[in-house]
C-alpha cells in the first residue's frame, strides 16, 4: 500500500510542478507605444571632431615676364559648431626679390585679403577673388631674373 500511495503522491507532485504557460494574444493586448531617442554625434565614425573647415589656396604660382597679374584667390568651406566661424587673412610685404636679394620687384594685392564667414556653415565653398598685380612701370625697371615673394594665408576659427 505504501508503494501505491508513494507512486500516486509522486504523480500528484509532478502535476503540481508543471506550470501552465499562457501565451498572450496580440489582439487581446491594449495598444502600446514607446519612444526611441535618435541623436547625432559631434564625432566622426573614426572618433575625430566633426567640426572642420577647409581653405583651398593656390600652389606655387608662376608670374610670366611682363604679365600684369596672377590669380592667387582662395576658397573657404566650413562645418563648425554654433557661434563659430572661419576667418582668413592674406599678408604680403609687397616685394619679390632675387635669390641674392639684390633686386626687387614691387607688387600689390587686390581683392579679398581678409574674409570672415557670417555663419558656422559655409557650403558650397565660397570663392574669394585675390589678384597679385605688378605695374608696367615695375616691369620696365626690372632686371630679368627670377623674383620670389611669399603670400601668407592664415586661417582660424573665431567667435561670431
Amino acid at each position: 500500500m505504501k508503494k501505491v500511495l508513494s507512486l500516486a503522491l509522486a504523480v500528484v507532485m509532478l502535476f503540481a510542478v508543471c506550470v501552465p504557460a499562457f501565451a498572450a494574444r496580440l489582439n487581446q493586448m491594449p495598444e502600446q507605444s514607446g519612444d526611441v531617442l535618435v541623436k547625432t554625434s559631434t564625432k566622426t565614425e573614426t572618433g575625430e571632431d566633426a567640426a572642420t573647415f577647409v581653405v583651398t589656396i593656390p600652389a606655387d604660382t608662376a608670374l610670366y615676364w611682363k604679365q600684369p597679374s596672377a590669380d592667387v584667390g582662395y576658397s573657404v568651406e566650413s562645418h563648425l559648431t554654433r557661434n563659430k566661424a572661419v576667418s582668413v587673412s592674406v599678408a604680403a610685404d609687397g616685394t619679390m626679390k632675387t635669390a641674392d636679394g639684390k633686386y626687387t620687384l614691387a607688387y600689390t594685392l587686390d581683392g579679398a585679403t581678409a574674409y570672415k564667414a557670417t555663419a558656422p556653415v559655409v557650403y558650397p565653398a565660397a570663392a574669394q577673388a585675390l589678384t597679385l598685380n605688378v605695374s608696367a612701370d615695375a616691369w620696365n625697371y626690372a632686371v630679368v631674373e627670377e623674383y620670389v615673394g611669399t603670400l601668407t594665408y592664415t586661417a582660424a576659427v573665431v567667435a561670431l
